[in-house]
């Protein structure tokens, strides 16, 4: 009998032992392209965020590129591809509405601000812990 119960306990320790999981934060990372006209809207589920930054104006405008740029799980982030402000274009990133980032357009040489020939894009290369 008392082999049995000592058989008993053992198994059930190993079991729990073994079934254990351990709470290790994983790397985890994405890249996020936006080269259509228009405004998105993105949020990334991770933490510790750190991305790299591309922006590129409109109608073949600068490319400017950003490096161990923060970004924030509880931060929602607009990206405005080829918005027209005050009579340039340009493109955004914005953390919560508010400009972190902006790139304006190339010059156009027909003088029409309507006709964009390249929209330009934003892309983002992030990393974080899951």
């Amino acid at each position: 009998m008392k082999k049995v119960f000592l058989s008993c306990a053992f198994l059930l320790c190993t079991i729990m032992i073994s079934s254990c999981t351990t709470n290790e934060s994983k790397e985890i990372s994405g890249t996020l392209i936006f080269d259509d006209i228009g405004t998105h809207v993105f949020n990334i589920n991770a933490d510790h965020i750190e991305a790299t930054v591309t922006l590129s104006g409109p109608n073949y405008g600068n490319t400017v590129v950003y490096e161990k740029v923060p970004l924030f799980r509880t931060s929602d982030y607009n990206v405005k591809i080829g918005t027209e402000s005050t009579g340039t274009f340009k493109s955004e990133l914005l953390n919560n509405l508010v400009v972190m980032y902006e790139v304006e357009a190339g010059e156009n040489p027909d003088n029409n601000l309507q006709e964009i020939m390249d929209p330009g894009y934003i892309k983002i290369d992030w990393k974080g812990l899951n």
